[in-house]
């Protein structure tokens, strides 16, 4: 189950947190990563038990270092509530630099 959650979570980072984001894809975004990160919490195993080259261990390790990142990108991008740099909303196209930048 490994690779097919880290594919669930390419696909919902990718629908749903691309270059352009708007609140309704953000919102949708969070729903899913909180489920892929709860499926990978509940189905995950790691069946090899060598302790030398277990290269189930390292990629099950890689993709719960990559769902904290995926899932962090998600939240703060919904609570961002402004575009700057490659983060660009199309509901709220300019910078706010008033209440980003203190």
């Amino acid at each position: 189950p490994t690779a097919d959650i880290r594919l669930e979570m390419q696909r919902t980072m990718q629908n749903n947190a691309a270059v352009f984001r708007t609140q309704e894809s953000l919102d949708e975004g969070v729903k899913e990563i909180d489920e892929v990160v709860e499926r990978f919490h509940s189905d995950v195993k790691v069946s090899d038990k060598s302790l030398v080259w277990n290269t189930d261990l390292i990629e099950t390790l890689e993709l719960d270092n990559l769902l904290t990142q995926a899932r962090q990108t998600m939240y703060s991008a919904n609570r961002r509530k402004e575009s700057r740099g490659a983060h660009a909303r199309e509901d709220f196209p300019d910078r706010d630099d008033e209440n980003w930048m203190k």
